[in-house]
């Protein structure tokens, strides 16, 4: 349990992270994307920075899956999943010649509504403990509209779009930084 636990904690930190270093380049590119002569080069310099946590939190997915081993089928296949979807993702936005802002916001929406998704099944399992049921409540709900929002991103600008991206991974990131401070009750009493 507490192997797994680790595990858990790793994929966490590390993807927290890549969110804090994707926080900070959006909040450094934010302001030229007022400027049209700059956009172009800000998109750019952003769609390699998503595609590049994509691909890295896909790699650590897939390493951590195998860790579990076949005892752990749920884990195995869940982050075996997450990984080839992160993979995929990063990927399709590193050879996509067309790929902005927006098509960050679209790649995005499956990752923010199975995050929620995710929460909200949480949600479910701690019935006894109704603060934590109501954290999980909220932030699933906030993904799974956030993962909506990202579905409709191609109608807004690109500095509107890049607000939004910056402002749900600074919500993910507030969600998941407990994980790695949660520490489990012992029953040795």
């Amino acid at each position: 349990m507490q192997t797994e636990l680790r595990l858990h904690r790793l994929v966490v930190g590390i993807l927290v992270v890549l969110l804090v270093l994707f926080i900070c380049i959006v909040l450094s590119l934010y302001p030229s994307l007022a400027h049209q002569r700059f956009e172009v080069i800000v998109s750019l310099a952003l769609v390699i920075a998503a595609a590049t946590v994509f691909v890295m939190i896909g790699m650590v997915e897939g390493v951590v899956a195998f860790q579990f081993g076949p005892r752990h089928r749920r884990e195995l296949l869940g982050y075996l999943l997450l990984g080839l979807v992160s993979l995929a993702s990063g990927l399709f936005l590193a050879i996509s010649d067309k790929a902005g802002i927006q098509t960050i916001a679209l790649v995005a929406a499956p990752h923010a509504l199975l995050f929620g998704i995710g929460e909200l099944r949480l949600a479910a399992h701690v019935r006894r403990h109704p603060g934590k049921r109501r954290r999980f409540l909220i932030g699933g709900l906030c993904e799974v509209a956030l993962g909506v929002a990202f579905a409709g991103a191609h109608y807004l600008s690109s500095q509107h779009a890049a607000m939004l991206l910056g402002c749900a991974a600074i919500l993910s990131t507030v969600q998941l930084v407990p994980f790695l401070f949660f520490k489990r009750q012992s029953s040795s009493l």
